[in-house]
């Protein structure tokens, strides 16, 4: 089986399940309790804090662990309507953003929120940004570093300083930037997101990174009172293993966009009236999200799947509630397209091989298509 969907989990490390099993088996105590046991926990979940903040050049104190970055995406925007003083009770939010930004925002702020627009690639224009803050100075400003579905790289670094310029909030939903791209200048942000299964972790488990403290769960005075509730350590530790294995392994994917780039150049050639969303924007080395010109893309998830590889329709969370991202509207597809919108994402074990083998899929996944559609036309006597 040649896994393709990457962008919406990776499949854990081999020495991320044996950290895991092992915390669970060994260092089972609660954090939390005065005893020696309890203790060498929270020892252990304090070395973890200080590892990955050490890469990300921030203070240890800034790091709270929580469950995801839909999690940590809902602290930041709950946290920032508790601030609203009546004089700049507004958010910025990009017009392609995560559910987990979106309707938290929709949620706390309703007819509050602004958004700004991206390109035909989906790629935000600084100048659209600016205009709007100018006008009315905002609360927050949220923009994701890179998309979930297309794999464009948004200008983020550029829209901190903007906001920092203009001593404006800004959040980063840095969920797929880190653990494929360099974190270096995360800091840079006011608070920023991410989840450890987008990286070879486990599930349920994540960071935010704030430069002000943030408190949303109460109940105990764990996660220096900012969260309450006993730290998942099993979780904690093997995220800590996936972080640094992505830290030793460095940020070079030449290769591997390579093959990406090889694979969409065939299907490009196979398909007229293909295209390739955000390919002339700078994109993750992994993504591709192609607008087929037939068929939906369920049926062509489906096709794949049975000849071998596991592609999406776009975004996980999109699909599970039967509904179209917001992406679609936000670059100018039309309904028809947006449902032949399949997404391919690889990950740092994919190989050229399986681009080759996912280039044949297509293929032949058409073919079946084509004449399922034929026989569907023909009537038996």
């Amino acid at each position: 089986m040649a896994y393709f969907d990457n962008n919406s989990t990776t499949k854990p490390l081999a020495d991320v399940l044996v950290a895991m099993q092992d915390a669970s088996a060994k260092n089972w105590a609660n954090p939390s309790s005065p005893h020696r046991s309890g203790g060498h926990v929270r020892a252990l979940i304090e070395r973890a804090r200080e590892e990955i903040a050490q890469t990300l050049d921030v203070e240890p104190k800034q790091l709270t662990f929580t469950s995801g970055a839909t999690e940590s995406n809902n602290a930041v925007i709950s946290s920032i309507a508790k601030r609203q003083d009546g004089s700049s009770n507004n958010i910025l939010l990009s017009s392609i953003e995560h559910p987990s930004v979106l309707e938290t925002a929709k949620f706390h702020f309703s007819e509050k929120i602004r958004t700004f627009p991206v390109n035909s690639d989906g790629v935000v224009q600084i100048e659209d940004l600016i205009e709007l803050i100018d006008q009315k100075v905002p609360h927050l400003v949220a923009l994701m570093a890179v998309h979930n579905e297309t794999g464009v790289v948004q200008p983020w670094q550029e829209v901190a300083q903007v906001c920092r310029d203009r001593g404006v909030w800004f959040h980063c939903d840095a969920t797929q930037w880190i653990g494929k791209l360099d974190p270096a200048g995360l800091s840079s942000c006011s608070s920023f997101s991410f989840s450890a299964h987008k990286f070879g972790g486990p599930k349920g488990v994540g960071a935010l990174v704030s430069n002000k403290p943030i408190s949303w769960v109460k109940g105990g005075g764990q996660e220096r009172e900012t969260r309450g509730g006993t730290e998942n350590f099993p979780g904690i530790e093997g995220m800590r293993v996936a972080w640094l294995h992505h830290c030793c392994s460095g940020y070079s994917f030449d290769l591997e966009e390579s093959w990406r780039d090889a694979f969409e150049e065939r299907i490009n050639y196979q398909f007229t009236g293909l295209k390739i969303i955000g390919r002339k924007a700078k994109r993750l080395w992994n993504t591709s999200l192609l607008c087929l010109p037939e068929f939906n893309n369920l049926d062509w998830v489906s096709r794949l799947d049975k000849l071998g590889h596991v592609v999406s329709t776009g975004s996980a969370c999109s699909t599970a509630r039967d509904q179209p991202s917001t992406l679609s509207g936000a670059i100018g597809l039309n309904g028809a397209e947006s449902r032949r919108l399949v997404r391919v994402s690889a990950s740092t074990a994919t190989s050229k091989r399986d681009w080759q083998s996912l280039g044949d899929a297509f293929q032949k996944a058409y073919i079946g298509l084509q004449t399922e559609r034929k026989n569907d036309g023909v009537i038996s006597l």
